[in-house]
């Protein structure tokens, strides 16, 4: 990427951080994080899931998950459905 707008990788790094307030791998697996969010949330199962956004298994995306968010994205998806049923 960073030849691609012609900065040197520790100088992309560095503007990354200071611009978005991550680092570019953090960034990186949240974007995958969400992506298996929102395949979960159309019906895809954990596993499935897990796999269509690069993690081994569903234990892996799990505790990604949960280390980077602190709860289990069970809990999340259980919160969301709620939601959705208390406005359907």
């Amino acid at each position: 990427m960073a030849d691609a707008v012609h900065l040197s990788p520790s100088r992309l790094r560095h503007l990354f951080v200071q611009e978005t307030g991550t680092t570019y791998r953090g960034y990186v697996l949240w974007l995958r994080i969400n992506r298996a969010v929102v395949a979960m949330m159309e019906g895809r199962s954990w596993t499935e899931a897990a796999h269509e956004t690069g993690f081994a298994d569903s234990a892996h995306f799990s505790r990604t998950f949960r280390r980077m968010f602190g709860i289990s994205p069970a809990m999340l998806i259980k919160e969301k459905r709620s939601q959705l049923n208390k406005l359907g």
